[in-house]
């Protein structure tokens, strides 16, 4: 059997209809010789029996429960073959051999670790996909409320949140909805950390790949339709307390003391302002 070059891993939990899309999209636009994993983390609406049906080319495995995003991914990442892996997440459209330019861009670029790609939500409009690493000045600048306030975007164009994203630059990080990396970047940095359970993982990876010398970089000519948070949307209050969790964990493992405190302190002052004006319009708001 002949080796793919690229391995694609899409981990799944309840989005039977939109994984349908996504792997009819990766086969339909992409040529680089290709092989897919899915990682279903025990969903309830038949995904592996349609994925066994529709795409028996389809590498699958089958959780009874869901194991979280890291440690699904996790599981095919040391059985891929391919040169690159890539992490797509299952509520994502490929775009005009998206997979194709990325992978192109990488055999060109032997100094990149890793590149993202560009975001767009089911409108076509941008999703912003390319961020800095946290600090305290950035995420005060990117916080909504300051944003209610400083509304001078061209003096935040710094923090990638507010860049156009119309250019290939390297960047800290990219979104891990579609997060291409080389294997011998994997081995050498490893898998992903799997107290992540959603949200935070890709940050993490991408701190680790860093710290060793790797460069990330963002890719504005290729692009996906990244739909959102089509499974965590359907449990939103765990899902927000899954994500403040996971920042608090990406901040213990890789910052100082002044950065950790400050981290908190903002997090409780923001969960304490938000509680507040949800309790004013009624709403009950979980964050524990």
């Amino acid at each position: 059997m002949t080796r793919p070059i690229l391995s694609v891993v899409v981990v799944n939990w309840n989005t039977r209809a939109l994984l349908k899309a996504c792997l009819e999209s990766i086969q339909r636009e992409t040529l680089t010789p290709t092989e897919i994993w899915v990682v279903d983390n025990g969903s309830a609406d038949h995904s592996p029996e349609m994925v066994a049906a529709d795409f028996p080319d389809v590498r699958l495995i089958a959780n009874d429960h869901n194991l979280g995003f890291a440690a699904a991914n996790n599981q095919a990442l040391p059985q891929a073959r391919g040169r690159y892996v890539l992490l797509l997440n299952s509520d994502t459209v490929v775009l005009d051999h998206a997979l194709d330019r990325m992978v192109s861009f990488m055999e060109n670029h032997p100094e990149a670790g890793a590149v993202g790609c560009k975001l767009l939500n089911g409108d076509g409009t941008l999703q912003p996909s390319a961020h800095n690493f946290y600090s305290t000045m950035g995420s005060l600048v990117e916080n909504k409320l300051v944003a209610l306030f400083w509304k001078k975007r061209s003096a935040r164009t710094r923090f990638l949140s507010y860049w156009d994203h119309e250019s290939t630059r390297q960047v800290d990080w990219v979104t891990g909805a579609c997060l291409l990396v080389r294997r011998d970047v994997v081995e050498t940095v490893g898998l992903l950390d799997e107290r992540f359970f959603m949200y935070g993982e890709e940050i993490d990876w991408q701190m680790r790949m860093a710290k060793v010398g790797h460069r990330v970089y963002f890719l504005s000519e290729a692009a996906i339709i990244h739909l959102g948070g089509a499974s965590s949307a359907r449990v939103p209050d765990r899902m927000r307390r899954q994500e403040y969790h996971s920042r608090a964990l990406l901040i213990d493992k890789h910052y100082g003391r002044i950065t950790r405190l400050t981290f908190h302190a903002k997090t409780a002052l923001g969960i304490g302002f938000w509680r507040a004006v949800n309790a004013l319009r009624g709403r009950k708001v979980s964050w524990g």
